[in-house]
């Protein structure tokens, strides 16, 4: 058999047409390459939140754009990734009646989009207090319920006299009645603080209303009387008015009606309450006579409730309840998995009244846990609480059903107990919180410790 060489010109028709192809197909590749001066494998090494994450970032592949905010900053995205995670977004990106490439959003800054965006590629997300509650706000509007809860805990746990009234504001704008209510309390039992807080000014009227007129409302009438007087002002400016007594006055409407100024003091009332001239002579003759003989009726201003005691009418007393946030901020948490060891958080107080220690609240609350409160010098249990039974629970906190009185400049320490899996936070906590005379000091504080407990409420 004789072996011939072959050369290009004596192969098959197939053979060469196969050729060609392979040959058109490499140069076309070759001048790709040469166009952006290599292939780009970006994918390699990368996990599929990875590529995800990229995706985004480098805007590669995007089908849909965002106009964000007020000044329409340009937000590429992709159809598929949005709809998988919001069924808002499949109803606005996909079938007869999708939206076009273009969507404007106006009512958000285009950074906590971008992080909104973020969360939906990667579950991964900042919560602090710039971004809290413009997420929780997305999250309501594209239904995406994780990042709801991650921001609701996130406020709750944050809610200080500084932002309370923020957080009363931005639940009633978004319809979040649980942190709506938990503001509200925060609010009335920090009234003096809170009052005084420039988030107050920056309220709604219904707001306003609702805080001022409840009874639970701890603060003196001082300190009400002058926040309303500064909301007046800041609400005349909002709508555009002079700030005169009668803008102001009709700006607050029924709010300056829930002034007890019956309680003022009469020196108060002349020296600061009438200059303004926010009641007409008629409305100062009313309670200057009521000072004068309380006996008088006040009306159309609120009184405080009396009550009978036989033959005895008394000014009602309410004891009062403070509220001590433990923690300057919070960290990162962490998910405690079930132990059959019991797992042990303690928080070491005191206070420098005699009180009651009446509710203890979590960060994130266990499942199945035990709360005990001892006297340290002596090891005797002022009070406990049992998941199982007893003590009355509500939402993330617990309200003692029996207790001892805790006495001033005693040492005691509050330990809570759980073997099922629970989340704790890492926090800095406080040295001291003083709520007028009355001041709870912490003890035994590591900034690496994780905690559970976020506040506690005392009755003085």
């Amino acid at each position: 058999m004789v072996w011939h060489r072959c050369s290009g010109h004596h192969l098959g028709a197939a053979s060469r047409m196969s050729l060609k192809y392979y040959r058109t197909d490499t140069m076309a590749a070759r001048d790709s390459a040469s166009k952006t001066g290599f292939v780009n494998n970006w994918q390699s090494g990368k996990s599929g939140v990875e590529c995800l994450r990229y995706s985004l970032q480098q805007k590669t592949h995007c089908d849909v754009t965002f106009s964000v905010g007020e000044d329409r900053k340009s937000i590429p995205a992709h159809r598929l990734i949005l709809s998988l995670r919001s069924c808002v977004f499949e109803a606005m990106l996909t079938g007869p009646l999708a939206e076009q490439e273009n969507i404007v959003i106006p009512d958000i800054e285009s950074d906590i989009f971008d992080q909104f965006l973020m969360f939906l590629y990667t579950d991964d997300v900042t919560v602090d207090s710039n971004t809290a509650t413009g997420l929780l706000y997305l999250s309501k509007k594209y239904d995406v319920p994780d990042l709801e809860e991650i921001c609701l805990l996130y406020l709750e746990s944050s809610i200080s006299s500084e932002t309370a009234c923020v957080l009363m504001e931005q639940a009633h704008l978004h319809d979040q009645l649980d942190l709506k209510l938990k503001a509200k309390k925060y609010i009335c039992e920090n009234g003096d603080s809170v009052l005084k807080s420039p988030g107050f000014t920056d309220l709604c009227h219904s707001c306003v209303l609702e805080i001022t007129e409840t009874d639970e409302l701890i603060a003196s009438e001082e300190k009400v009387f002058e926040a309303l007087n500064a909301w007046s002002e800041a609400e005349c400016r909002r709508q555009g008015m002079e700030i005169t007594p009668g803008n102001k006055r009709s700006a607050l409407g029924k709010a300056l009606m829930n002034v007890r100024y019956s309680l003022l003091g009469q020196k108060y009332f002349v020296q600061r309450v009438s200059p303004n001239k926010l009641l007409t002579e008629t409305e100062e003759i009313t309670i200057l006579k009521n000072f004068i003989s309380p006996d008088k009726s006040a009306l159309p201003f609120r009184k405080e409730a009396v009550v009978s005691t036989g033959d005895v009418t008394a000014e009602k007393v309410i004891e009062k309840v403070i509220a001590v946030d433990c923690f300057q901020s919070i960290g990162r948490g962490v998910w405690r998995p079930p132990s059959k060891e019991l797992q042990y958080h303690t928080l070491w107080f005191s206070v420098n009244q005699n009180c009651l220690l009446q509710n203890v609240e979590f960060l994130a609350k266990p499942t199945e846990f035990y709360v005990y409160v001892y006297d340290v010098q002596t090891g005797d249990i002022v009070c406990h609480y049992d998941s199982y039974y007893g003590g009355h629970d509500t939402g993330p906190f617990i309200t003692f059903s029996k207790t001892n009185p805790l006495i001033k400049n005693k040492k005691y320490l509050l330990v809570v107990t759980s073997t099922i899996s629970h989340a704790a936070f890492l926090v800095k906590l406080k040295d001291k919180v003083q709520h007028g005379a009355f001041i709870c000091s912490f003890e035994h504080n590591h900034p690496d410790d994780y905690q559970v407990v976020s506040r506690l409420s005392f009755l003085v």
